[in-house]
């Protein structure tokens, strides 16, 4: 064999050993994912099996309690005890001339048995509000399939007729007690359930509250009896009510126009709370929290006294007739024609002349300037002391 078989041989042999190496790793990479598929298989083989374990437990949970509200299995029993206990619930209801009758029966393979039956009679709608709540309050296996008001042509109240569905399983108890409970599908409370029916407009928006808008804090005197309107806009315009919450002595309030009045002889601050309700369908109400001050009365306001009208004001008379400067100041000198007298004032001298009384505020060559009240009043040489005054009043 030569070198070039030789090299042949090799490169064949190679390749044999990577085909035999080749199908083995894909041999065993079958099996792996042969064994991965069947480990997920089972796993959700088991994952069906627990849930079908936890269905069938929560369903014989709801078949025990099926049977628990179930009427008796024996159909006899099952039609006397609920035909019996409607007509009980009517009389408690006041239902006037209440009727009760099974109008159908009808059997749903090896389960149940469905009864059906009718309870109709006069009432107001109080009564008949109360009596769906009592029988859907009832833990039974029933519902109420229809409902029929109509107002009574004859004498006062409604006519009603409501037909009602219940259930009898056949695995139940041939004589099943009546279920002790009630039932959680409606509220516990009974005028909570009433009131949601009762207390409803079908011809207009819901009716809103009245709004107080006014001030939360009043201030009455001391001593005094003080009266507060309200601030109080109903949205619909509806007549209002005004009602304390609580007694107060020194408070009263007007029911209709809301005027609160408050008396007080001490000086203290207290809370009111008031209550407005509104006439709309159904009845709204506000409740607000005012904070009461009583205080002092404000002290009575200065009285000025009357000017004295002079017979003759000596001030038109009077005249700047001298501006003299000294060794450190300036003087000026104002005669006062009707007394035949000659006033010599320097800065800071106060003076009353007829009408006017001032103070001295500066002096220089060309003018005086005299501070009367809080104006300031120049008064030039030759001029009289009533004109100069006027004219700063004018301006």
């Amino acid at each position: 064999m030569n070198q070039r078989e030789r090299i042949l041989a090799t490169l064949v042999g190679v390749v044999v050993v990577v085909g035999i190496g080749q199908l083995g790793f894909n041999k065993y990479k079958s099996a792996i994912q042969q064994r991965k598929t069947r480990y997920q298989s089972l796993q959700d083989r088991q994952l069906q099996l627990v849930e079908k374990r936890t269905l069938g437990a929560l369903a014989d949970r709801q078949m025990g309690e099926y049977l628990v509200r179930s009427l008796p299995s024996d159909i006899e029993k099952a039609r006397n005890a609920y035909q019996s206990w409607l007509l009980d619930v009517a009389k408690q209801n006041n239902i006037q001339s209440p009727s009760v009758n099974e109008t159908n029966t009808s059997a749903y393979k090896d389960l149940y048995q469905q009864l059906k039956f009718k309870i109709s009679g006069r009432a107001e709608m109080p009564e008949i509000v109360n009596l769906l709540y009592e029988i859907q309050a009832k833990d039974y296996l029933h519902r109420v399939t229809q409902i029929d008001i109509n107002p009574s042509k004859q004498k006062s109240g409604f006519m009603f007729n409501v037909v009602l569905d219940a259930i009898a399983l056949d695995a139940a108890p041939a004589d099943a007690p009546t279920p002790k409970t009630k039932s959680w599908r409606v509220s516990s409370d009974s005028m909570a359930y009433a009131d949601a029916i009762l207390n409803r407009n079908l011809f207009e928006p819901p009716n809103r509250a009245p709004v107080f808008s006014g001030s939360k804090t009043l201030e009455a005197v001391r001593g005094r009896e003080m009266a507060f309107s309200l601030d109080v806009k109903d949205p619909e315009q509806n007549q209002l009510q005004y009602e304390l919450v609580s007694e107060h002595d020194n408070v009263k309030i007007d029911s209709r126009s809301g005027t609160l009045r408050v008396r007080s002889d001490e000086l203290t601050e207290f809370k009111v709370d008031v209550s407005i309700t509104d006439n709309g369908f159904p009845n709204k109400t506000t409740t607000e929290t005012l904070l009461v001050k009583v205080v002092d009365p404000p002290p009575p306001p200065k009285v000025e006294p009357p000017k004295v009208e002079l017979a003759y004001d000596d001030a038109k008379q009077t005249y700047l007739t001298g501006l003299v400067q000294g060794a450190q100041d300036w003087t000026a000198w104002m005669n006062v024609r009707t007394r035949g007298k000659t006033l010599k004032l320097r800065v800071g001298d106060e003076f009353e002349i007829g009408s006017v009384r001032g103070k001295v505020k500066a002096i220089d060559a060309d003018k005086v300037e005299i501070e009367i009240d809080d104006k300031v009043v120049s008064l030039k040489s030759g001029g009289t002391l009533k004109s100069a005054v006027d004219k700063s009043e004018s301006q």
